[in-house]
């Protein structure tokens, strides 16, 4: 042991490093402070049930209804059991929580990829260094995406195996091999898995060619099959995430879509992709000159912030700007990139990349090349939409790269690909020092010209006169807003105020300029202080570059120590980035309080209760008083548990709170919907169980229903969804409007009507119009000329009259049989009148441009909707609906029903339709649940008293962990054996 310790004492010194490295930089985290965290708090809302289940149970629910209504918790907060090695890591993980955990974990990945490919240990610490800071990787802790992190952290051990098992001992490539990539994919973040393996597939085909020209087939062939039993191992231990994700995703967003059309009535089939919508996938594309921030940092200015806020306002305000340009300059933000928001650049340190280019002339490894062309492949498929032939080609054509968003986030391939070709670099640069001294011309003219292109930049830009697209589209388009906004103010006002005659077109043009004028100056001002941005943050890279150069002369061409220039790189490489990555994860402070970080106990229990939060627990309580009592249960438990973590004041009424409204919420049932946050917030799930929610693959039905009908705020969808309650802002709180007309948790209906497709189905859940033309106009039903037409209300319906096109709003508040008019009046103005007034209108004040009659009505709570092929089943379609059905108990993946009635009857369940994992049963006996107006369930109930129940279970969810179990064995076997190999050898040798 003690000669163990004395052989590898290097390895320990760094490893203890980087712990001090780590706990200094995260210090606050050793001081009762946590890092904020969005997507975090965002996940404690669409997890709080699950969890609640989770500690009341001891078991897992594999069904939520926190959020969308309803959906698996496959994606949430499901543990998978029987993976020993990731509990070993999730024990790691609370000894040392994120974001100081991870970083560690990214310093220690790394630096066994280095020992693998035969590094020297200090070139592999610095190295490691530079992985870790680099600016994204710290980026994502700060927004929370943690699993996406400690999915990047097991990047570099999964490589490293991986060259093992070919080039250095195929037994314990194979064994490393099962075990980092069984990390790898137990992260839970399968995007970035994906992008691993092309990187793998990359360095495989590498040492193929290799093979044949080395005519090595065989022991190629033998590391192959290896690594395939180690990935199928590995395989087998993630079982249950990968193949209940797979079954998932293809009733998701990411899976396929049963429409046809998108809401206005075109077809969707230039968007879709059999798995996320093209322009979805690339929402948040790269910018090709945005791509320059790999070595610059500043060259688009940073994150999306506005320059008041940046590190870059001290230096504005001591401009040669004037303080009127300033004032509207501050606001601006201070990126100007192609992206719709970003947190930060994605920067991977001059000098690191310096070192990669050389590494292209001065390494004699093959690998680099394997490194370059899939960093170039990586950054050509993160510029999304600004590439978007090439994006489609692989949208369209490699599987599985269509089920996954953000194209940005591929650039994970070029921050480890970029670091290894710089320590490969590093490294045979000091081996074959005396055969670079010996040409030092071609030294130079390498080097020369790195530094010479960063001028070239400098001087010549980025040419996108520091400015965004959107920002152009703005200024273009200011005179007209202004205009616009004139037109609708009363003339005699504009006349009173500023002396303004609208009918004097030279008048309005020039008060037009007057308004714009600021605009225009603030504009200028702005781009004026980003070139100087741009030229520092160039500057800062070429004086980076030129430090480089100079420590790397005293490497290669003078006899000075060598450990003394590689020491030298190590830490300007530290100064490069560190300070860098400071800017987005550091300890600044904020009026009296922390930018990144909070105390602990916000972090557990994050979310307070609003105003609107209490008073739907006040008015549940008040009607039905029973609920005091679950609720008072609640907040004792509440009151134990802020006693067991010593909290107080705010923090201790957060975790009662919590307490409270989880004991509210496992007795009631029924939705919020929070329209103050829209659809996409999941802190109401935390309290209540919400129709919005925070997720990235979130069930296909509820998203087309929501960009079919919520967003036009169509409320019988809402009653039939059973959202109770309608969170709005007003002024500085919330307030909770309950809906009077929420058809609770089952209703009996009349008769079954059915729909030829999806199409047709989810279209049906509103009117359905005849608009008639009867005005001078043109009526224009999404741009096409039509003298009637039948529209659902979602299309784009104007009417053109005299070049001016009006917007006609169809509103689904309209039942059958209503006619209206849509009418202007003589200043202009346009509306929607009913056809009984106007026809009182005897002064003829209106312009008639065409008639809007609602031909047919969705009905919810007499009909149901369903489509032909499942309507098949059933025994009858006409019902009396005369009977009882009421809920009798809830639990998120089981819920019963009371039901009486003295003939058949159909009932309709305001719960989200699922095809998979729901059971039904009818007094203990299974019965088809069908799926009714486009997303609820459907349930046939034969005549008299029945208890009805739902169960939501997935078989595979057992087996899963059974499996995880067995492979997990099978990985201490070979490490046994190979350790067990090792100590007979080495035993051996002393004999």
């Amino acid at each position: 042991m003690k000669t163990f310790l004395i052989q590898n004492k290097h390895h320990f010194i760094i490893l203890t490093l980087f712990v001090v490295i780590t706990l200094s930089y995260f210090k606050l985290q050793l001081s009762d402070y946590n890092l904020k965290q969005h997507d975090i708090e965002q996940h404690k809302g669409m997890s709080r049930e699950i969890v609640d289940y989770r500690e009341r149970n001891g078991e897992e629910t594999l069904w939520t209804n926190s959020m969308f209504g309803g959906m698996p918790s496959v994606q949430i907060s499901l543990l998978y059991h029987g993976n020993y090695f990731k509990d070993i890591q999730d024990k790691f993980m609370k000894l040392l929580p994120p974001p100081a955990g991870v970083v560690l974990l990214y310093m220690i990945g790394f630096y066994f990829l280095c020992i693998c490919f035969c590094i020297n240990p200090w070139i592999g610490f610095f190295g490691a260094l530079a992985f870790a800071f680099s600016t994204y990787d710290l980026i994502i802790l700060q927004a929370g995406h943690n699993s996406k992190a400690l999915a990047v952290a097991m990047m570099a051990p999964v490589v490293g195996s991986f060259y093992w098992s070919f080039k250095r001992n195929m037994y314990w490539g194979f064994a490393l091999s099962a075990l980092f990539m069984n990390m790898q994919i137990a992260q839970n973040h399968l995007q970035v898995t994906y992008y691993l393996i092309i990187l793998l597939i990359g360095l495989g085909l590498l040492f193929f060619i290799e093979s044949i020209l080395k005519k090595e087939i065989l022991p190629f062939v033998k590391s192959v099959a290896g690594i395939a039993v180690a990935y199928l191992i590995a395989l087998m231990i993630n079982y249950g995430n990968i193949s209940l994700t797979s079954d998932y995703a293809k009733h998701t967003i990411r899976g396929g879509n049963d429409l046809t059309l998108t809401p206005d009535g075109l077809s969707n089939k230039a968007i879709e992709t059999g798995g996320l919508d093209k322009e979805y996938i690339t929402q948040w594309s790269y910018g090709v000159g945005e791509s320059f921030t790999l070595l610059s940092p500043y060259v688009k200015g940073g994150g999306t912030v506005a320059l008041q806020e940046s590190p870059f306002a001290e230096d504005a305000l001591n401009s040669d700007l004037t303080s009127e340009q300033l004032k509207g300059a501050m606001n601006y933000p201070v990126y100007w990139g192609d992206q719709p928001i970003t947190s930060g650049p994605v920067y991977l340190g001059i000098v690191v990349v310096f070192l990669a280019f050389l590494s292209l002339f001065f390494s004699k490894s093959k690998m680099k090349w394997a490194f370059l062309g899939v960093s170039f492949l990586a950054l050509f498929l993160s510029w999304g939409k600004n590439w978007m032939g090439f994006t489609e080609f692989f949208l369209d054509n490699i599987p599985g790269y269509n089920k996954f968003r953000a194209v940005t986030i591929i650039l994970v391939l070029v921050e480890l690909c970029i670091p290894i070709l710089a320590v490969i670099g590093l490294q045979d640069m000091w081996k074959n020092k005396i055969t670079i001294a010996e040409n030092k011309k071609k030294f130079f003219i390498i080097t020369g010209s790195f530094i010479v292109f960063l001028f070239l930049v400098k001087l010549v830009g980025l040419k996108d006169n520091y400015t965004s697209k959107p920002e152009i589209e703005q200024q273009e388009n200011i005179e007209e807003k202004i205009k616009s906004q004139l037109a609708g103010m009363d003339p005699n006002t504009l006349k009173t105020q500023y002396n303004l005659d609208v009918n004097d077109a030279n008048q309005v043009n020039d008060f037009v300029g007057q308004q714009a004028k600021p605009y225009r100056e603030s504009y200028e001002a702005i781009k004026q202080i980003r070139k100087d941005i741009f030229s520092s943050s160039m500057n800062r890279s070429i004086l980076f570059s030129i430090l480089t150069l100079a420590l790397l002369y005293i490497l290669l061409f003078t006899s000075i120590n060598s450990y003394f220039a590689i020491v030298g790189i190590g830490l300007l490489i530290c100064f490069d980035l560190i300070p860098v990555s400071y800017q987005y994860l550091g300890n600044q402070e904020t009026e009296n309080a922390y930018k990144y970080w909070e105390l602990k106990g916000k972090t557990l229990y994050p979310i307070s209760v609003s105003d609107a939060d209490k008073q739907i627990m006040e008015i549940e309580t008040t009607m039905n008083p029973k609920l005091k009592t679950v609720v008072e249960i609640g907040e004792k438990e509440g009151n134990q548990k802020a006693n067991e973590l010593g909290y107080s004041g705010n923090e201790r009424q957060r975790v009662i709170d919590a307490y409270r409204f989880s004991a509210l919420n496992r007795a009631t049932n029924y939705r919020v919907f929070d329209m103050s946050r829209g659809f996409g917030s999941a802190d109401p799930s935390y309290f209540h169980k919400s129709l919005g929610g925070y997720h990235g693959a979130k069930l296909r039905n509820i998203q087309n229903v929501y960009e079919f009908h919520l967003t036009k705020g169509n409320n019988k969808v809402f009653d039939m969804l059973n959202v109770k309650y309608f969170i709005q802002q007003q002024e500085n709180s919330q307030i909770a409007s309950p809906n009077n007309n929420a058809m609770g948790n089952a209703w009996l209906v009349q008769q079954i009507n059915t729909t030829k497709t999806p199409d047709d189905e989810i279209r049906s859940l509103g009117n359905v119009f005849e608009v008639v033309n009867i005005g001078q106009g043109k009526v224009l039903v999404n741009n096409e000329n039509k003298t009637t037409a039948k529209v659902f209300g979602s299309e784009k319906v104007q009417y053109l009259l005299k070049n001016d096109s009006l917007d006609v709003r169809l509103s689904n508040g309209m039942t059958e049989g209503m006619e209206a008019v849509f009418v202007m009046d003589i200043q202009g103005n346009t509306n929607l009148v009913p056809k009984i007034t106007l026809e009182m209108d005897t002064a003829q004040s209106f312009l008639k441009l065409c008639e809007i009659k609602v031909k047919e009505e969705f009905k919810p709570k007499t009909e149901a909707l369903m489509l032909e092929s499942q309507a098949k089943g059933l025994k009858n379609k006409q019902f009396n609906a005369q009977g009882t059905i009421k809920m009798k108990s809830y639990a998120p993946n089981k819920i019963t029903y009371e039901f009486e009635s003295q003939s058949d009857q159909f009932a309709v369940f305001s719960e989200i339709y699922y095809p998979e994992g729901w059971t039904a049963t009818i007094d203990g006996k299974e019965s088809q649940i069908y799926k009714v107006n486009y997303l609820l369930r459907g349930l046939e109930v034969p005549k008299g008293k029945h208890q009805i129940e739902f169960k939501f279970y997935l078989p595979k969810y057992d087996r899963a962990a059974n499996l995880a179990r067995v492979g997990n064995f099978i990985i201490f076997i070979l490490f046994a054996f190979l350790i067990f190999n090792e100590y007979k050898k080495r035993k051996n040798k002393l004999l």
